[in-house]
């Protein structure tokens, strides 16, 4: 039987996102206030899982309690199966609204593609359902929200994802809409008391464990 929920149509995304996003949090190192010791990790994936504080104190104890196992938000976005095991729903492909787009995509507006693609999905778990708190994204799924193209929104869907599945311990679903959610109303989240980590350092955190 043909699994409804597997994207047809849909063009995989690029491996460069990833590795762009990888030299972006990379980079942005050396601005942090945080420090990291990337010295103490012998690659980025598979990594010792850390929560922010862990992460924040960069413990370089050779004890390996837990590894990370998170995938980044191209391979929710192209992998619906993935989410199989959480209570998030990825949505369905409207096939009579993916078809009729494909066949009229000769438009030169730049975000034509990205429309589309987030027109395609309909139904899914609502980003706001899954972040309560949030106002942003409102009347959007979980699913177009990875396909609109917003760092920070798809990183927090992909995070959220990745601790519901098991896969960045001691990060839970919790701690993950925490920090969504504080980012969002104070525009940072404080791991501990008076350190801010603004946008490039929630993304630095959250890539560390994947």
């Amino acid at each position: 039987m043909t699994n409804k929920q597997s994207p047809e149509g849909i063009e995989d995304k690029t491996k460069s996102t990833d590795l762009a996003r990888r030299r972006f949090t990379k980079s942005g190192l050396a601005a942090s206030g945080v420090i990291l010791t990337l010295a103490s990790r012998p690659v980025l994936a598979d990594t010792v899982c850390k929560s922010p504080s862990g992460f924040l104190s960069g413990n370089t104890s050779s004890h390996i309690e837990q590894l990370c196992f998170g995938n980044y938000p191209s391979y929710y976005a192209n992998n619906p199966d993935a989410w199989r095991g959480t209570q998030y729903v990825p949505g369905t492909i409207n096939k009579k609204e993916a078809q009729s787009t494909d066949a009229g995509s000769t438009t030169s507006n730049e975000n034509s593609n990205t429309d589309k693609d987030i027109n395609k999905w309909v139904g899914g778990t609502q980003y706001q359902q899954a972040f309560p708190g949030s106002s942003r994204f409102p009347g959007k799924s979980m699913m177009q929200v990875l396909w609109m193209g917003d760092v920070m929104g798809e990183n927090f869907v992909a995070a959220l994802l990745n601790a519901a599945l098991g896969l960045t311990p001691p990060l839970t679903e919790t701690k993950v809409i925490d920090i969504c959610v504080e980012y969002e109303t104070r525009g940072f989240f404080e791991p501990t008391a008076g350190v801010h980590w603004h946008e490039q350092e929630i993304l630095f955190y959250l890539n560390s464990l994947v």
